[in-house]
């Protein structure tokens, strides 16, 4: 019987499989992670919900570790055996993969997670009877290895940091870098706001950013679902969304391109505004999705939200995330030279992307890069995110900032 290598590949082969069935059915293999959870219980707590975590380097092997190249030649993966080098070097680049290995317990159910996934949990009863020799091999890796981390941790914690320190690989941290340096090192990222953006428009953009708030003799009395249908338009039209020689009302656009989900804003009178505001005032919210007049992901879509105050009516504009803020400036800047009452959300933000100014953050390469502001200081005030990536890494590298890695502490108590 083959000795198995515990390498890289086959690691993370253990770890899509466990995935599916995270729950232990055997007493031994039960009680084996129970000794790993208690292993990880000798550091102390990082940030909520008793998490703890360690860095666990893999040796990546050699090629043939990685694969047998006549099956990836008949998948068609490959069409050589230089295609299946480089793609072994893809995945592979580096002597050894780093896995951070991560506990928490809720109620009275442990859970294990390596890379931010799932791949055990322990429950007081288990209910699962069946044995898998993934699960078996890869609780037996994390108990050999968590045990010689632990070691090393209580012999000398500060050389441990430090090793952490100085060889975690950069994909597996955080950072963030000047835009215009990001520009530098991919310069065809910039065209697209070259191509769109006027120095007016930039110059009119600084205006709106600087008078957040609408003066109070900018307000309008009243409005009904018509008005908003113009306005959603002017938007539209200012992004050349619709061919010119096909007339569209301003109802049929808005339909055309918003959410879908309206809540029976179509079906109003479109001159009544005494109709639109008792939809406003029973029915406006609706998940906002009404106001989602460019439909798209959850971080990707435009919304252009009506707004009352006592002082009356006006708009406010929110669409901020990298692949549809020309988009939103093309919109903010029609409405701007219309004198349209409204509010640019991420005014500030946006300003300083358009010139450059602000900066990418940079989140670890298992992390989605959306809805990661959590990872930064608010001071920061970072609204766009990337991975690392495998192009013009070094560049990358040498052009970021890089915040310093938490260290791991042993607990009082163990």
């Amino acid at each position: 019987m083959a000795v198995k290598k515990f390498v890289a590949p086959y690691i993370e082969e253990l770890i899509h499989a466990c995935k599916g069935y995270t729950e232990i059915g055997t007493n031994f293999y039960m009680e084996k992670l129970v000794a790993i959870f208690n292993e990880l219980l000798k550091i102390e707590v990082q940030g909520d919900d008793d998490y703890r975590s360690i860095w666990l380097p893999v040796e990546c092997g050699s090629i043939e570790d990685f694969g047998d190249y006549e099956e990836f030649l008949e998948s068609g993966e490959v069409s050589n055996k230089q295609d299946f080098e480089e793609l072994w070097r893809y995945y592979y680049p580096e002597k050894h993969k780093w896995f951070s290995f991560s506990i928490t317990q809720y109620a009275s159910v442990r859970y294990f997670f390596i890379d931010s996934t799932l791949v055990f949990q322990l429950k007081e009863e288990s209910v699962c009877e069946q044995k898998y020799d993934f699960q078996s091999d890869l609780i037996d890796w994390l108990s050999s290895a968590v045990s010689e981390t632990i070691l090393l941790i209580e012999a000398d914690i500060d050389s441990y940091n430090h090793y952490i320190d100085a060889n975690l690989p950069y994909s597996k941290r955080t950072g963030r870098i000047l835009r215009k340096d990001y520009w530098d090192i991919f310069s065809e990222d910039v065209e697209d706001f070259k191509h769109s953006i006027t120095p007016e428009m930039v110059e009119n953009l600084n205006e709106i950013r600087n008078h957040p708030r609408i003066d109070e003799n900018s307000y309008l009395s009243a409005i009904s679902s018509g008005d908003f249908f113009r306005f959603c338009e002017i938007g539209y039209d200012a992004n050349h969304y619709f061919d010119s020689t096909k007339k569209l009302s301003s109802k049929e656009k808005y339909l055309a391109k918003a959410d879908g989900r309206d809540c029976g804003l179509r079906k109003l009178d479109e001159s009544s505004v005494a109709e639109f505001a008792d939809w406003y005032k029973n029915e406006k919210n609706c998940g906002g999705h009404p106001w989602e007049i460019c439909r798209g992901g959850n971080s990707t879509h435009i919304s252009l939200y009506v707004c009352h105050d006592d002082n009356g009516w006006y708009l406010w504009l929110e669409g901020s995330s990298r692949i549809r803020v020309v988009e939103t400036i093309l919109m903010a800047d029609a409405l701007y030279k219309l004198k349209i009452p409204f509010t640019l959300g991420k005014s500030e933000e946006i300003y300083k992307m358009v010139c450059g100014n602000d900066y990418i953050g940079i989140v670890p390469e298992k992390v989605t890069p959306r809805y990661c502001h959590s990872y930064f200081p608010p001071e920061d005030k970072i609204i766009d995110f990337m991975n690392l990536g495998s192009e013009r890494v070094p560049e990358l590298i040498q052009k970021s900032y890089w915040y310093p890695l938490d260290a791991v502490k042993l607990s009082d108590i163990h």
